[in-house]
């Protein structure tokens, strides 16, 4: 047996521990503060010292004036290899504290999480907790994806209890709000609608064009940009708008007077903050987007002639017969269907986020962006829904 320390002028240099070694026995003596804030220079101290052939170890207590759970984590880490050795240790002198943190620490699965991490590198435990995280993500975001889902339904059906009340009790219904309403979801949005519908039917009809004549079928462009503006992207340019537009706005009002608490004053009025607030809101873009959508194919169809004209060289008879060929108002209807169901989506995903706005400026901010983020993404999950269904139906 053998005990290898640091010595000078044959003296250990220790000071919050004297070693005393005997044939197969070694006790180590405890004195000073053994707490967290002398930790590093005990660790020093006993770093170079280095126990070989042991048998059994006592740790003398009795000089110890204070002791902490940090250095009873490093006593432990300490005895630990020589018990795995085979090493009885004996704590002897203890004060009953002292021995009570001693025991609560070495009770610890120490052993088998230093085994672990000797076992593993470290990318491995990096690695789990990363995905723990990504899974525990995931959990969260479904979970207010199901809240947000249950809200959108409980939403639309206020929507269709309040609107059957009102055609029993038509003189209930505010008209003046929903036609100011209007003037803001629709009129003042014609222009830029317009300008959208007609420079992106311009747009794919040119990239069609060029496409096309490398087989000699420029012709069919006029086919490409009528049906694509009448079935698919003159509602989905005007609904997008719309929710950029409008939702955001319907977000950012109900949330800015939820903040000033003039929703709260409603109630106590007696007034339903869903029939004065969300219900007229929800008319005028159930009349306002499908008239859009009206505008958006009209714009559409002119941008595709005006291209037809100037590049392909066809006069507006032939670019109306090619039209005419190609589609017809069923095609047109299948487009225009699809309007109300995305100005419903796009009025309740606004209106509900700006009812849940709470506490300060910016979470109206944050709810105003989800609101658009939601109603977009939205739209083009339920377009994607109505292609699939009536490609299904032959439709």
């Amino acid at each position: 047996m053998a005990v290898n320390t640091v010595l000078r002028d044959g003296s250990p240099l220790m000071q919050y521990c004297t070693i005393q070694a005997e044939t197969a026995a070694v006790t180590l003596r405890l004195h000073g503060h053994w707490t967290v804030f002398a930790l590093p220079e005990i660790e020093r101290e006993l770093a170079d010292v280095r126990f070989k052939d042991i048998k059994r170890i006592v740790v003398d207590g009795k000089k110890l004036e204070s002791f902490d759970t940090s250095a009873a984590w490093y006593l432990t880490a300490l005895l630990a290899p020589l018990q795995r050795a085979g090493a009885l240790a004996e704590m002897l002198h203890f004060k009953d504290g002292h021995l009570k943190i001693f025991n609560m620490i070495s009770g610890l699965p120490q052993g088998t999480c230093e085994r672990r991490r000797n076992r593993r590198t470290l990318l491995v435990p990096h690695l789990q907790r990363v995905f723990r995280h990504v899974v525990a993500g995931l959990g969260k975001h479904m979970v207010h994806v199901w809240k947000d889902t249950c809200r959108v339904i409980s939403f639309f059906g206020a929507f269709l209890v309040n609107v059957m009340q009102r055609v029993f009790h038509p003189k209930r219904l505010r008209v003046q709000s929903i036609v100011f309403h209007i003037n803001e979801i629709g009129i003042k949005a014609i222009p830029i609608i317009a300008l959208m519908a007609f420079s992106i039917a311009f747009v794919m009809g040119y990239q069609g064009a060029f496409q096309l004549q490398k087989f000699d079928a420029t012709v069919y462009t006029i086919d490409l940009v009528v049906l694509s503006i009448l079935r698919e992207m003159g509602v989905l340019i005007t609904a997008i708008m719309v929710a950029g537009r409008s939702g955001s706005a319907f977000a950012a009002q109900l949330g800015t007077m939820k903040l000033n608490e003039e929703v709260d004053a409603l109630r106590t009025m007696g007034a339903s903050p869903f029939e004065v607030l969300v219900l007229p809101r929800l008319l005028a873009i159930l009349i306002a987007l499908p008239l859009l959508t009206v505008v958006a194919d009209t714009m559409g169809l002119l941008g595709g002639y005006i291209f037809s004209s100037s590049y392909l060289g066809y006069s507006y008879v032939q670019f109306l017969a090619r039209a005419q060929d190609a589609a017809n108002m069923h095609q047109f209807y299948v487009g225009f269907s699809k309007a109300p169901v995305f100005a419903i989506l796009i009025g309740i995903v606004g209106c509900m986020q700006g009812l849940q706005a709470h506490s300060s400026a910016e979470d109206v901010g944050n709810k105003t962006i989800t609101a658009v983020v939601q109603s977009i993404f939205l739209v083009i999950v339920a377009d994607a829904l109505f292609s699939i269904i009536f490609t299904k139906l032959g439709i």
